[in-house]
């Protein structure tokens, strides 16, 4: 682990000095923020996933093209005192309602991006902040082969699945910094989040922006002795109608169950309670399974309405405590106020949540509110508030392991955040 740490620090370091080297030769391309910081950069969809939202900016260097961003955040939550009897419960529901409380650095993305020619193209996202777990440090890496620029794209490698907006439209332009426990609870059943697969992007109509189309195959939870080229589908059908308007539907279906005996795992924490097989204490199991979600976006003037709604299976066998599927929906609400030299953007965000559809518990509610205040059209000032209320015995979203017979449950909680955003 030292060692990858170390490796990811050099390599840091040496783009670090080459993009301060090409800060000093004359620019092939200006910014997108320099030329045009209020506009959005119109594309095919290549850009979805994207936490900048956009296709060039930062540093140009020859061919490539570089990007970071910084969140900075600390935290504070307040929540009453468990009551659970069960011996040992209250002490760790405490402990897990107050996760990730205090000064965290919560993103360092660096982008390097480079379209050597029409046809091709190549992108790849690092998130140093993720250095003591290696697999999350690489957000994206694909290439992009495009048979019919603007109208036709194939994108190879790690990328994001085409589910929920929330996962594809760019963190850095979002209103808020938490982004929900719908958001946690997609990304861990693996119907949103990256993926290793290909995706086919079309949009045949003369306008691209009234119809693309997204078509993918990724791997989903199908590998090693269950590989499978189609561990998971996934469609998305978007359309900008309007000037400021966009309509989408999505859906990911994983057609086939898994199961994992994981013969050979002796020390890891991942140990069922009651395992189908005693000599296979860390079996993994993962459903067939299907999600849907449906969105609208108005952005225009000042003015920004986004609202979803998500429908879907657990497909984690293990961790659903009798659950079968699942349903959210959320809505958000920002405006940009401009008074004088003062700018600043507050927003407003309602979530429901239900993790058990079938059953009577697993409802939550979240209710947040922020201002933010942008400094020098790179930086960003936010404070928000979160004030979450769970359905009495749900339970937790993602459990820590090794996993109790009986679940940790939920708890009412109202959170404090402050956050500071550059993005270069």
């Amino acid at each position: 682990m030292r060692a990858f740490r170390s490796s990811f620090l050099a390599t840091a370091l040496c783009f670090t000095a080459f993009t301060a080297r090409a800060q000093d030769a004359p620019k092939t391309a200006p910014a997108a923020d320099d030329a045009a910081p209020d506009a959005p950069v119109e594309s095919v969809g290549k850009d979805a996933g994207d936490p900048f939202g956009d296709e060039l900016g930062g540093t140009v260097a020859g061919p490539l093209s570089f990007r970071a961003l910084l969140q900075t955040r600390y935290r504070h939550t307040f929540a009453r005192a468990s009551r659970n009897s069960r011996p040992g419960y209250a002490l760790r529901e405490d402990t897990l309602v107050r996760d990730g409380d205090g000064l965290q650095l919560s993103r360092l993305f660096l982008r390097i991006a480079s379209d050597p020619l029409p046809e091709l193209g190549f992108k790849t996202i690092l998130d140093f902040a993720k250095l003591d777990n290696p697999e999350n440090v690489v957000k994206q890496a694909y290439a992009s082969v495009r048979p019919v620029p603007k109208r036709v794209e194939i994108a190879i490698g790690i990328l994001k699945l085409p589910y929920s907006t929330m996962e594809l439209d760019p963190i850095a332009k979002f209103e808020l910094s938490d982004l929900g426990g719908t958001d946690d609870l997609i990304k861990n059943l693996g119907f949103a989040g990256r993926d290793v697969g290909v995706e086919l992007m079309a949009a045949p109509l003369p306008k691209p922006k009234l119809l693309r189309i997204s078509l993918g195959a990724f791997r989903g939870h199908a590998k090693d002795e269950h590989a499978s080229p189609l561990g998971a589908l996934g469609a998305r059908v978007e359309s900008k109608p309007f000037k400021g308007l966009r309509v989408g539907i999505d859906a990911v279906g994983m057609p086939t169950s898994q199961d994992y005996k994981r013969p050979f795992e002796t020390s890891g924490k991942d140990v069922l309670p009651a395992p189908p097989d005693p000599l296979y204490p860390r079996e993994q199991r993962w459903a067939a399974g299907k999600a849907y979600s449906a969105d609208v976006t108005f952005d225009r003037r000042h003015l920004t309405l986004r609202a979803e709604g998500l429908l879907g299976d657990r497909v984690d066998v293990d961790e659903r405590y009798g659950a079968r599927s699942f349903w959210a929906a959320w809505v958000v609400a920002a405006y940009d106020v401009h008074t004088g030299p003062l700018r600043f953007t507050p927003a407003l965000r309602a979530e429901w949540l239900d993790l058990d559809r079938d059953h009577d518990v697993g409802r939550r509610r979240e209710l947040s509110a922020g201002i933010a205040f942008p400094y020098k059209k790179r930086a960003r000032f936010l404070f928000d508030v979160k004030r979450t209320d769970v359905q009495h015995g749900t339970p937790v979203l993602d459990s820590p392991k090794p996993l109790p017979a009986f679940p940790y449950f939920e708890r009412d909680s109202t959170r404090v955040t402050a956050q500071f955003q550059l993005e270069l």
